[in-house]
């Protein structure tokens, strides 16, 4: 998965652009929200399946959200079929902070790329998503 890439260079900051593509970030999305939701009925501990129920639920609308809102910003052109990312095995509770530090570090490859385009509403729905998972990484905290 790419992450946009920052390199220093005599000093200053340079960024490369993000390779994301409007199929991959739709593919992305359902990924997270088909982790969490695969997490969230492994869980043994309530107050870890409390706090992915809430994430998985919270990314249901992002997953038809952004992707609606994307084609709109393409004037209407559609996207290439869903292409599901098998979710990774969990593992505990460690595999539930990686997955939401995963999807935070998403969320803001998201955030640039979105500002590279001009997609406006999108860089808002990014800052929206990496809230989400903040407010995740809360919960999983709680006992």
């Amino acid at each position: 998965m790419a992450i946009t890439a920052k390199i220093r260079m005599s000093g200053e900051e340079v960024k490369v652009k993000s390779s994301l593509t409007p199929e991959e970030i739709r593919d992305r999305l359902f990924y997270f929200h088909d982790a969490a939701h695969d997490f969230h009925q492994q869980t043994k501990g309530g107050w870890e399946h409390d706090a992915l129920g809430k994430l998985y639920e919270g990314l249901e609308d992002y997953s038809d959200d952004i992707p609606e809102k994307l084609m709109g910003y393409m004037d209407g052109k559609r996207l290439a079929g869903l292409v599901r990312l098998p979710a990774p095995k969990y593992g505990g509770h460690e595999s539930s902070v990686k997955l939401v530090k995963e999807l935070m570090d998403f969320a803001y490859e998201l955030y640039e790329w979105a500002g590279e385009k001009k997609f406006c509403d999108i860089e808002n729905k990014a800052q929206e998503l990496s809230g989400l998972g903040a407010k995740t990484i809360y919960r999983l905290t709680l006992s």
